[in-house]
């Protein structure tokens, strides 16, 4: 399946550090409120597909007002909220008829969806972090341009720059 079969519009969105660093020990490499609302932002309304460590991440579980679909091998796991998908490909089939399917993480399910994304939502923060055992895949800038980059911000509460960078694939 590619971004345009049925005008499905496939979007990975993630916070990353220098390094690509996106989590640590199942929880995000970074917090930072302005980003969270961000995400909230775009995803709101749309199917957000993730992989099963990720879902499990989420304080609250299921995210609301949006469609969770979690990807497992686990034919028996369920939790309040969710729909499961087999694979990536059973997800977005799925998910085919909305307009636009937003790809929330891991590492794993980030990187088989890279090749069928048309837009990447990145909060770029300008830090490492050592323990990081969760990565966003590399982007080859000759198969991306910048749509849009905002100013570089600092969140109050840690001291983080960050800036939000929007991607389309050319």
């Amino acid at each position: 399946m590619t971004s345009t079969d049925n005008r499905q519009t496939v979007s990975l969105i993630a916070a990353v550090g220098r390094n690509n660093e996106i989590g640590c020990r199942g929880d995000l490499a970074f917090h930072i409120r302005a980003d969270l609302r961000h995400f909230k932002e775009l995803t709101i309304g749309k199917p957000v597909v993730m992989g099963r460590r990720t879902f499990e991440s989420l304080p609250k579980g299921a995210l609301p007002q949006r469609r969770n679909i979690v990807i497992t091998t686990d034919t028996g796991y369920s939790a309040p909220g969710i729909e499961t998908a087999a694979s990536l490909q059973q997800a977005l089939a799925m998910t085919a008829d909305a307009p636009e399917t937003m790809i929330i993480g891991g590492g794993m399910v980030y990187s088989e969806a890279m090749p069928v994304a048309s837009r990447i939502y990145l909060t770029e923060v300008d830090a490492s972090l050592d323990e990081a055992d969760t990565f966003f895949p590399e982007i080859d800038r000759n198969q991306w341009t910048a749509t849009s980059q905002s100013d570089t911000f600092t969140d109050e509460p840690t001291g983080l720059s960050y800036r939000f960078i929007n991607l389309h694939r050319l």
